[in-house]
């Protein structure tokens, strides 16, 4: 039996929350401390791709917002009726859309906690600009063979996000993220992007990002954009969706779900009121593609689908899909 150890032991950390104006608040960290956080939900994958598991940890989920990049519109019909859409994605990620900062990149490794030494974010309002940074140091752990131990690493990881309101209710923006240890290669991996989105008139709305990658060893093909135009009106709804991702495409302390495709999705709906029926407030009527190749313009995959709807005034709903997928 191992001998009984009788020598004292402790273990101290540290969480500061300083407001430094009304708007605009500090975080800090020393030796950070998950161990309330509730635990993932599980889940089954029948599909090739990888899960994504949602943030729980309460010091990245506070003020999250200011850390948004590139969240597009979703189609959301204003008449009550679900639309055609397949979900791209945005901010709370896990679509084909990458996320650009996932805060899950930090202090978990391989499913795994490893320790947070410290760190601190700034989030807020200044003035008519929205500002989130973050700075932690963390361990990392390196590849290793089956049975080895693998090579811890302390790792800087780094994001600033600003976004300023323009117009009416448009905002451009700029990201930037630094992991100081790359997983594919010697050196580091930052990421920068420009984002926009732009409302005109009540349902017209355009919005869109570029973002480009820089990791030793990958060069080329390291950019990713995407474009959304979407009128949502009552009677008509229309979405255009183009996005690109490169095949060295690669944010670090993001999440990627596929690399090296083109998706173009496009979406239309009709949604009459008829006066002549008192029992149905509206009928839906639409139809979506949804088209993926590679970098080599082979399809990976093709989704079409139609959809009738008919909302009564009870708020009862009888709908009917058709779906054709394909998959490569």
């Amino acid at each position: 039996d191992p001998q009984i150890n009788k020598d004292g032991y402790a273990d101290v950390g540290l969480d500061v929350k300083y407001s430094i104006t009304e708007n605009l608040t500090a975080d800090f960290t020393y030796n950070t401390d998950f161990a309330q956080v509730e635990v993932d939900e599980q889940q089954v994958n029948l599909t090739r791709f990888s899960l994504f598991f949602p943030e729980k940890r309460e010091f990245f989920l506070e003020n999250r917002a200011a850390f948004d990049f590139g969240r597009g519109a979703m189609f959301g019909m204003s008449g009550g009726g679900p639309g055609p859409r397949r979900s791209t994605g945005g901010f709370m990620g896990g679509g084909d859309v990458p996320t650009i900062f996932f805060s899950r990149r930090i202090g978990l490794e391989q499913g795994q906690a490893v320790p947070i030494l410290g760190g601190g974010r700034l989030s807020g309002k200044i003035g008519d600009f929205t500002v989130g940074a973050l700075n932690v140091e963390s361990v990392t752990l390196g590849d290793a063979d089956p049975g080895e131990t693998a090579e811890a690493f302390l790792t800087n990881f780094s994001v600033v996000r600003i976004k300023r309101n323009i117009l009416r209710r448009s905002s451009i923006g700029a990201i930037v993220t630094g992991r100081s240890v790359s997983t594919v290669g010697p050196g580091s991996n930052e990421v920068y992007g420009l984002d926009g989105t732009f409302a005109f008139y009540d349902n017209v709305n355009f919005n869109g990002y570029y973002a480009k990658s820089r990791t030793p060893g990958l060069n080329g093909d390291d950019a990713s954009y995407q474009g959304v135009f979407t009128y949502n009106g009552d009677l008509y709804a229309v979405q255009l969706d183009h996005l690109r991702v490169g095949d060295n495409f690669n944010p670090e302390i993001g999440y990627l779900r596929r690399d090296d495709f083109r998706r173009t999705f496009a979406t239309g709906q009709y949604s009459p009121r008829p006066e002549s029926l008192e029992s149905i407030r509206q009928f839906f009527v639409g139809a979506s593609l949804d088209y993926i190749e590679n970098g080599a313009g082979q399809v990976e995959t093709r989704i079409a689908q139609a959809r009738f709807q008919i909302s009564f005034e009870n708020s009862d709903q009888l709908g009917i899909d058709i779906q054709r997928n394909y998959e490569l």
